[in-house]
């Protein structure tokens, strides 16, 4: 993604013939601002590099997850350690975890250690009055760790239940705790969070990254006194649907970019990925949801732009709108329960919340058909209200104007 704020004014010998001839200046400025961006270089090549990326973390995603994680295990001559390796590789097989353990017996615990220091083994296991030891030389992998305590619980449960004169299957007779959750499955969930992230990320980059331009452009032309050349050629009104829709093309194109080039290197994966037909549909809701959510945020970045007298000023008008993104980033990783069914009818921040929900469980379809078309109605009538301020205020010098100040204002 790119964060060039282009902020090169408009001319209106440039403008004005044209505009005449095909009776839309709003198309005018919305191609200039599409083409002005997509022909900058630094564009071009962060948004390659983002696609590059996306494709390579799903491919090493893949990769780590066909991966098999091998060690070499040491051990002193005794037919219980070997037992239990060789219980461990089975056990891991049945429960298809990429693990294989090889033996390597030597002569004693002391030998054991000399290989493992010598780097000729990757961990040393020794038997010890509650069970087993497992040693390594800066750390021990979970994984593995995790593999041999099951391993060995089951071969004490065997022995024990063997002394005892009954099965293991007696011997853990009502132990069963099964996982029951409300909502979803702990697979969906955990898909669900990571999806979340994504989402929320790129909501908030998109909109920076498209959204801060239009306050920028706004001011610098109203600073520069360019727009009064330009009202001179074309409406106010279509100078600034030409921004907003220009911005929101470049938004959309790229994000569906990212998007669709994302889903296809999972579709594409060797190994099946669970719920993938849940995050393709989830992802046209959102970019449903990202289309409504720029929207309000762009007439609120021009209202800002208008009523500021300086570039200096959008540091602080700005703030509550970057604090509004902020609240959507964190939505998107860390809302659950009740606080996530409210947000997801909350304009703007639903651009995240919604999806999240369809992502962990799943919504009658009436719910984010209701919440979109709230976040479309809020995106309306905050356009309205976005160029009857951006109307009234461009042409104001002086101070900052306030939301209250620049509503009184006449046209």
């Amino acid at each position: 993604m790119s964060t060039d704020l282009n902020t090169k004014p408009f001319t209106a010998t440039a403008i004005s013939p044209v505009a005449e001839q095909r009776g839309a200046p709003w198309l005018i400025v919305t191609l200039r601002e599409v083409t002005v961006k997509v022909r900058d270089k630094s564009f071009i090549i962060t948004t390659l590099i983002t696609v590059a990326l996306i494709v390579g973390s799903v491919v090493f995603a893949g990769i780590m997850g066909e991966r098999t994680t091998t060690a070499t295990v040491a051990f002193a001559e005794n037919g219980r350690t070997a037992n239990l390796l060789a219980s461990a590789n089975e056990l891991a097989g049945s429960k298809d975890q990429k693990i294989e353990l090889t033996a390597h017996p030597v002569s004693s615990g002391d030998a054991a250690l000399e290989t493992l220091r010598a780097k000729d083994a990757d961990l040393v296991l020794a038997p010890t009055p509650d069970g087993y030891s497992l040693t390594g030389i800066s750390d021990v992998p979970a994984d593995i760790q995790s593999l041999l305590a099951d391993a060995a619980e089951a071969q004490a449960l065997d022995f024990n239940a063997g002394q005892l004169g009954v099965t293991p299957d007696e011997l853990k007779a009502g132990s069963e705790v099964s996982q029951v959750l409300l909502e979803g499955n702990q697979e969906r969930n955990s898909m669900a969070m990571v999806m979340g992230f994504i989402f929320s990320f790129l909501f908030y980059m998109s909109a920076m990254i498209f959204g801060m331009p239009i306050a920028n452009s706004v001011v610098e032309e109203k600073q520069n006194r360019v727009v009064e050349i330009l009202a001179t050629a074309i409406p106010i009104r279509q100078l600034l649907a030409g921004k907003i829709l220009g911005n929101l093309v470049l938004a959309m194109g790229q994000l569906c970019l990212f998007v669709g080039i994302g889903l296809l290197a999972l579709t594409m994966m060797p190994t099946e990925i669970p719920f993938i037909s849940v995050v393709i549909a989830t992802s046209g809701w959102f970019l449903a949801f990202f289309l409504a959510g720029f929207l309000i945020l762009a007439a609120v970045w021009a209202a800002l732009g208008a009523m500021a007298s300086r570039t200096e000023d959008l540091q602080q008008s700005t703030g509550p709108v970057i604090m509004v993104l902020v609240a959507v980033l964190f939505t998107g990783m860390y809302a659950k329960g009740s606080l996530l069914v409210v947000a997801s009818y909350i304009p703007v921040v639903s651009s995240v919340a919604m999806p999240i929900r369809l992502l962990s469980s799943d919504v009658p379809l009436w719910e984010p058909i209701a919440s979109l078309a709230v976040a479309i109605a809020a995106a309306w009538a905050m356009v309205l209200l976005g160029e009857r301020i951006y109307r009234r205020a461009i042409m104001q010098t002086g101070s900052a104007l306030s939301w209250r100040k620049a509503l009184k204002l006449e046209d």
